[in-house]
């Protein structure tokens, strides 16, 4: 039988690391895509209103629903294999949604089907590929994950009026393509690990306790939730609570656009101090502290348009913040891969179910009151309850202690 040909160590190391950046771009691109333009979609396929919130909600659905399962498709076909596979169904759910209100709700089932894993995948492909270096490849996905949310959210807007929406999102499938070829390319190395800095146990090792038994699980799944509620629910009608305070569909885009970009000089620095300090309550505190005042800005926005900058930046580094803190600490909260990705799908599971809440919640308090105020009043008291359950996390060193 002919040999295997196997990479250079080097090239492994960056094919690993290109992948990583390239999963953290496939994780909200095709969500975020949405937003700004949900009154085009509306207008294309005469859909009802009550739809409008479901193309996020669905999605938080899926990633509730199969989250769990992950961890038993990684143990039966492998990692890479199952990342593989997931990307072909967001690249379909993708191209397909465009064509009609049938295909739109196929096609965004197929999409939160694939996302929900790849959110799993995401901080156990870094326990997997870098088991040493946690913070910084992490840190990766989440710049990746935020640059890409960025462009996607902020010009989205303006290019569906150049080439159409339709066009403009089949033409993001190019994303999940390119990762599936350098996932391809990862794979066909023969290698199992990038890093050699640590020796890991077995990717398949028995957990003897369930995940669902264990406390910090539970905190770790429901910072995840509260902190997932508040950032869709965000992501979901911000462009209409902007729109309702005098500013135009095109500049309400570019600020959501500005809430994802702020972050991006700090996604590489946070998941590097998070795992760097042996207790979160600091970082708890401030990101806690930065969405209070975001949405009490929010709540300005009518008597000043800078009001209305202030809080997007604000949200923007609290959200990303937040999301990197919930993504750390699968990995270091856990000893193994195997143990990062029984945690992760746990977590995601019952944190995205909570989450696929927020953005109906806001929707049915808003069609109530006819403002905007009590929902942003619902969403601080959201992150108050966010920042005592991720105080919760402290309380124990690791998911499955010795």
């Amino acid at each position: 039988m002919k040999e295997q040909a196997t990479l250079p160590k080097r090239q492994k190391v960056m094919l690993g690391a290109l992948l990583i950046f390239l999963v953290g771009a496939n994780m909200r691109t095709a969500i975020t895509i949405v937003p700004p333009i949900l009154t085009n979609i509306q207008d294309s396929f005469s859909m009802p209103e009550w739809f409008l919130g479901s193309l996020t909600t669905i999605p938080l659905i899926c990633f509730g629903l199969l989250s769990p399962t992950v961890t038993y498709f990684i143990k039966r076909f492998g990692i890479l294999s199952v990342t593989i596979v997931d990307l072909g169904l967001l690249t379909i759910g993708n191209f397909i949604r465009v064509y009609s209100f049938t295909s739109l709700l196929c096609g965004t089932i197929l999409i939160g089907c694939g996302i929900a894993m790849l959110n799993v995948l995401a901080p156990t492909l870094v326990s997997y590929l870098f088991p040493m270096q946690i913070g910084t490849y992490t840190g990766m996905y989440v710049f990746a994950l935020s640059l890409s949310s960025s462009i996607s959210a902020g010009f989205s807007a303006v290019i569906s009026h150049l080439i159409t929406w339709q066009v403009m999102i089949q033409f993001v499938s190019i994303i999940p393509v390119i990762t599936i070829v350098v996932a391809l390319m990862l794979r066909s190395s023969g290698k199992r690990k990038v890093s050699s800095k640590k020796q890991v146990s077995s990717y398949n090792p028995a957990v003897t306790v369930s995940v669902w038994k264990r406390p910090l699980a539970w905190a770790l799944g429901g910072f995840m939730g509260l902190q997932s509620l508040l950032f869709y629910s965000i992501l979901t009608w911000l462009p209409p609570i902007l729109m309702a305070s005098g500013i135009n569909q095109n500049t309400a885009g570019y600020l959501l656009g500005l809430l994802q970009l702020v972050a991006l000089p700090i996604s590489f620095v946070v998941p590097r101090i998070i795992s760097s300090v042996a207790k979160q309550s600091t970082m708890i505190w401030t990101i806690s502290g930065l969405f209070i005042i975001g949405l009490g800005s929010l709540m300005l926005a009518e008597t000043s348009f800078w009001f209305a900058v202030a809080a997007c930046v604000l949200l923007g580094l609290s959200t990303n913040m937040a999301f990197s803190e919930a993504m750390t600490l699968f990995s270091l909260k856990t000893r193994t891969p195997n143990e990062t990705a029984s945690v992760s799908g746990m977590g995601q599971s019952f944190g995205y179910l909570l989450a696929a809440t927020g953005p109906m919640i806001c929707g049915w308090m808003h069609g109530l009151t006819t403002n905007w105020f009590a929902v942003l009043i619902f969403l601080l008291f959201v992150t108050i309850v966010m920042t005592f359950v991720g105080l919760l996390v402290d309380r124990e060193a690791y998911v499955f202690e010795k």
